[in-house]
Order: C-alpha cells, then sequence, then structure tokens
C-alpha cells in the first residue's frame, strides 16, 4: 500500500539512531540557551560552537555560509541523524527581531513512535483538550465597517462580559480590520464545549448592546466592504506573499478576477482582499510531541470523511460584498479556491521522516515564500513550483508553540464558523473523539495504514480519501449544505445523519476502551443523539426562518442553514446571483435580532 506517511521501519530507524530523551533534552537546553542570548542582546549570528559546547553535540545550520539575515534550520545531530531544533524566517518577516530573538523553537518529536509513546507522557491513551478560535465580523447597523477604535471598544466590551460569566475572556484582531476572534478555552465533553459557546455568544451580544456593533457570524464576511486590513507586520508580509504567489500563476489571476466578477467587488480588489472567509480552527494535543503521530492524524481525520461531514454540518453563508451567490449555500471554500496559498495538501513536511523532507523545509525559508516557519511545512508544488499552502481547507501540524510546556498540536482549518452553539460544539467534541481514536490506532498500528483498511468500519469514518473525492465531496456540500451525500473512504454512500449514527455506533464499541476512564457511554450520546435532533428532528419539523434556527426552542439549530439563509435574502427583495448590500444587511440584522432574544433573555 503506498501513501506518503513514514513507514514503521523509518519510524523505529529514527528512534533507534537517537533516542527520543536525548532528543527532549536537547531541544529543551537550546531553547534555554537561544533564549538566554536574546536576554542578553546578542545581535549577530548564532555561534554554533558555542551552542555545540553547551549541548555537548554538533549544532548545524542547513546553510551554513548564509547570512544572519537569510531564513535557516538549526540542527543537532547525533549517530549520523540529524535533527531540526528552530529554525528561522528571514529579516523580511522577523519584524526587526535579532537572529536569536527570530528563533522559533521546532517541538516535535521525530523519535517518539508507537513503540516508545506510553514512556514519553501517559501510559494510556488519554482525551486531550480541545481548544478553537471562532473568527466573526463586526459592523455597524447601517453596513459600514468599524474604525480601529471601535472595535478595540468591542473587545474591551467582550471581555468585561466575558470574565462576568466565566468564560475566557480572550478575543484576538484577526486579519482584516472588521474581523476579530474570539477563543474557546480548552476542554473535553460536548456539555461543557456547548456551555462554553453559549458563553462566547452571550458576551458577543452583550459588547453588541455596549458598542452597538453588530456581529456577522456567518462563513465569510458578508456586507458590501473594501476588507480594510489591520497593519500589523504578519498581516502586510501575508498580503505582499498572496499578492507575488499569485501573480506567478495566471490561472490564479484568472481564479481572483472570477470571484470579482461574480461578487462585484473593486477592480482593484487583491486577493487577500478577497479572502475573506470565516471560520473555527480547532486545535488539539499530538501525545508525545510524536512528528509520526501528528501526520497520521492529519492524514486521516483532516482529509476523511468525516472532515467533509463536520464542515458541511456547518456550513451557510452564501453571501460576499453584498451579493448572493448564485449557486453555493457556502461560498467559503470557493473564496480560499482564489489563491495558491489555499490550495488542498494531503500530508505537511515531515523534515526527518522522509527521504527530502528537510530539503523542501530549508528550501521553503530561503525563499522567502513563508512568513512564518510553521507555514514552511505546508509544502505544495502541484504547479511546478515549491509553494506553502498556508491556507489549505485541511489544517496544519503545529510545532512551534513557544510556552514552557512545548505544545505541539493538530490544527484543523476547515471547519465554518457557524451561529449554533450546539452545531459547533458537536462537531468540536466529535473532531476530539476521532483525535482520540487515532491516537489508540497508531499505538497499536503505528503509521501503518493495512489494518485501517481492513477494518471497513473505521475506513468509513477516518481513512483517507482521495484527493479528487475529497473536493468533489466540499464542492457538493458547498452547493447543497447539510443535504449533501457523501462517499466515504470505501466507496459508500450516505446522508450526514446516516454517517453519524454509524460513527454513534463505532464509538460505542471503541472509544470508552481506547480512552479508559475517560468516556462513558452518556458522553457519546450526547454528541451523537444532538448531531441526530438538529439533522432529523423527531418532531419532523425543521427550522425554515433564521429566527427559528436560532432562537425558536423547538427548532433552534435544525434545517439547512445555508438555504435558510440563501431564503431569507429573498424573503428581503434579493435574487441570487444578484448584488443587493441592503437585502444582506437586512439578513444579517435578522439574525443578530434573534441572537439578541435568545441571549438577552437568558
Amino acid at each position: 500500500m503506498s501513501t506518503p506517511l513514514p513507514s514503521n521501519e523509518t519510524l523505529l530507524e529514527f528512534s533507534q539512531a537517537v533516542p527520543w530523551q536525548r532528543i527532549e533534552e536537547t531541544k529543551r537546553n537550546f531553547n534555554e540557551a537561544v533564549r538566554t542570548m536574546a536576554g542578553e542582546g546578542h545581535t549577530g549570528a548564532l555561534p554554533l560552537d558555542v551552542l555545540s559546547n553547551k549541548l555537548g553535540l554538533t549544532v548545524t545550520a542547513y546553510y551554513p555560509d548564509a547570512p544572519a539575515e537569510q531564513g535557516n534550520v538549526f540542527m543537532g545531530e547525533l549517530n549520523g541523524k540529524q535533527f531540526v531544533l528552530g529554525s528561522t524566517v528571514s529579516s523580511r518577516y522577523r519584524s526587526g527581531k535579532t537572529p536569536a530573538q527570530a528563533v522559533v523553537p521546532y517541538n516535535f518529536n521525530p523519535s517518539v513512535n508507537h513503540t516508545n509513546l506510553p514512556e514519553t507522557e501517559h501510559p494510556n491513551n488519554a482525551m486531550r483538550a480541545l481548544g478553537a478560535e471562532l473568527e466573526l465580523g463586526l459592523l455597524h447597523p447601517d453596513g459600514r465597517g468599524p474604525a480601529e477604535a471601535e472595535v478595540q471598544e468591542f473587545i474591551r466590551s467582550y471581555q468585561q462580559a466575558a470574565r462576568r460569566i466565566g468564560v475566557t475572556p480572550q478575543i484576538d484582531r484577526e486579519a482584516c480590520q472588521y474581523q476579530v476572534e474570539c477563543h474557546v478555552a480548552p476542554g473535553v465533553g460536548y456539555q461543557l464545549t456547548r456551555a462554553s459557546l453559549d458563553g462566547i455568544l452571550s458576551s458577543l451580544v452583550a459588547a453588541s448592546e455596549s458598542t452597538g456593533l453588530l456581529t456577522a457570524i456567518i462563513s465569510a464576511y458578508p456586507i458590501l466592504s473594501d476588507f480594510k486590513l489591520t497593519d500589523d507586520p504578519k498581516v502586510n508580509t501575508a498580503r505582499d506573499l498572496m499578492i507575488m504567489v499569485n501573480g506567478q500563476h495566471p490561472s490564479y489571476q484568472d481564479k481572483l478576477n472570477d470571484a470579482k466578477r461574480r461578487y462585484h467587488l473593486a477592480p482593484n480588489t487583491s486577493v487577500i482582499e478577497a479572502f475573506r472567509i470565516q471560520g473555527c480552527h480547532i486545535h488539539l494535543d499530538v501525545a508525545g510531541r510524536s512528528e509520526a503521530l501528528g501526520l497520521l492524524q492529519f492524514y486521516c481525520l483532516l482529509r476523511s470523511a468525516t472532515a467533509v461531514v463536520n464542515s458541511a454540518m456547518l456550513k451557510g453563508g452564501p453571501f460576499v460584498n453584498g451579493t448572493c451567490d448564485p449557486d453555493l449555500l457556502c461560498v467559503r471554500e470557493h473564496l480560499r479556491g482564489t489563491t495558491v496559498t489555499g490550495r488542498p495538501l494531503m500530508v505537511p513536511l515531515t523534515p526527518h521522516l522522509s527521504a527530502d523532507g528537510l530539503d523542501k523545509y530549508a528550501g521553503l525559508l530561503k525563499s522567502e515564500k513563508v512568513n512564518s516557519v510553521v507555514r514552511a511545512m505546508l509544502y505544495e508544488d502541484g504547479l511546478g513550483t515549491p509553494n506553502s499552502t498556508m491556507h489549505n481547507v485541511l489544517g496544519r501540524l503545529r510545532p512551534d508553540l513557544g510556552s514552557s510546556k512545548r505544545i505541539c498540536t493538530l490544527e484543523s482549518t476547515g471547519m465554518p464558523v457557524n451561529i449554533s452553539a450546539s452545531r459547533q460544539a458537536a462537531v468540536l467534541t466529535d473532531f476530539e473523539f476521532s483525535h482520540a481514536i487515532l491516537e489508540d490506532y497508531f499505538r497499536r498500528h503505528g503509521a501503518d495504514l493495512a489494518p485501517m483498511y481492513e477494518d471497513r468500519a473505521l475506513l468509513e469514518i477516518l481513512g483517507p480519501l482521495s484527493p479528487e473525492t475529497f473536493q468533489r465531496l466540499h464542492d457538493d456540500s458547498d452547493r447543497m449544505g447539510s443535504d449533501v451525500v457523501i462517499t466515504t473512504a470505501t466507496g459508500s454512500e450516505m446522508s450526514l445523519a446516516e454517517f453519524y449514527e454509524k460513527k454513534r455506533l463505532y464509538m460505542h464499541r471503541h472509544l470508552i476502551d481506547a480512552v479508559p476512564g475517560h468516556i462513558r457511554p452518556r458522553d457519546i450520546d450526547d454528541v451523537y443523539s444532538s448531531i441526530n435532533r438538529m439533522l432529523v428532528p423527531p418532531s419532523g419539523q425543521q427550522a425554515q426562518t433564521v429566527e427559528q434556527y436560532i432562537n425558536d426552542p423547538k427548532l433552534r439549530s435544525t434545517g439547512n442553514w445555508g438555504r435558510i439563509l440563501r431564503n431569507a435574502f429573498i424573503e428581503e427583495g434579493g435574487s441570487p446571483g444578484t448584488s443587493n448590500p441592503e437585502a444582506v444587511l437586512r439578513v444579517i440584522t435578522r439574525m443578530h435580532g434573534a441572537l439578541r432574544a435568545r441571549y438577552l433573555q437568558a
């Protein structure tokens, strides 16, 4: 069986050459030494001889003769094996940092595999706390975008409201001046996650009451807008990169021009100004910082039928720039497809466990086609030139988090944001359960997919889809939303409700044993019974209006959200395929009014 995953033999060979404990110790010492240099004001190139003496092994740079201003990779070497300690982007993207300040740690451990994972962290599989960020837009009641001072006031109001009810108050600026990102505190289980999301929505409503700004909690920024970007170095470099890379590929210039015509965008709109997507980013810890486990989870979970189904469950948003799409119930992936950086990615680079991974990783850093080191792992060359798909539909692996715990995460970026706390919580928890099943699989089988292909039930829910099937299903769900019929890795076809019922049965048979002492049967039913109620209500009735979907005690969270929004646009006098900013604004105002009615009374 041919897969892009490293073989178990490769994993064992690396760990036998370099013990995982030695890598952990070396990385900690390297990070501490570089932090000390940065704190002491060291301004020159990293003194590799000094670092080698401190670490007790040879520290090298991938480009040994490169100037300190160039992007580079710093490595340790033991028994003929090199392993990444840290990396830097070029000075173009460092925001004035010195070479020592610019070093970003690489915390994945390539020597942690299925045979020694129990030694590194926990002898058994455990539920991983899930964190998430929800992106949403802000606007004035008349449709104008807010100024920066008004956004900052909204952030302060949200934080005050969140603290009063015990919700994590973290809320960040997004790339667009009119967007913010709310954080869901890490937690385990459906009830806790739904309560957190309800608290976030309640805090957003309270901030709206205080500031007069409305929220657009929908899969793309919907309002007639210039989509002005924040004046932030990272945003500016991302803009420059996207414009540069897209300019090298005429087919993507055509895609951008098509989007401008389709959504009545200004002729001078750049690719990043057309990139108006709003999503839910999900983070889960990778056990033992195992690079191989992260690759398996990315390859199977993020490109499986589960990923497509969960995304379809949340999709809904036919509006861009005051225009209702003529064909799509959700425009998010269509907008993502306007940029080379949004191309699908089948699996990230492993600098250690493939023959050319380190070369490609270092080459992207040197080429200045990435503005952060983690994005160099998202290598793709399907257009004939190496590029980073930093906005791909699947997600990314994060070995670069700088906390003292050196956490590494799997991050899904393929889920839209949805105004229903119940739908969002169910999808997040299902993702959490699926992550646990794959960790259990890795502990037993490593990166070998043969046992998965022999288990039809597991293959249906978590088997990797072909790139063609994955893309087709996303296209179908953009047009049909939660009514889509999906195809699994076995070739079977089913509705979302049928898929989740299969998953409920699988979880009852396997999840409790996979994470002993962490999950009860009731925890599983909480998720899938809720999903079943939303997709196939026992009453036989589904929400038909915005108000019913958001606030009706009997019908909330049911129905096809994308179709509900399109029908609301038509009710407000719009015609799909045409620009009607006033009708879109009236729909968004109705959404806000329904949120207000629901959460203010609570």
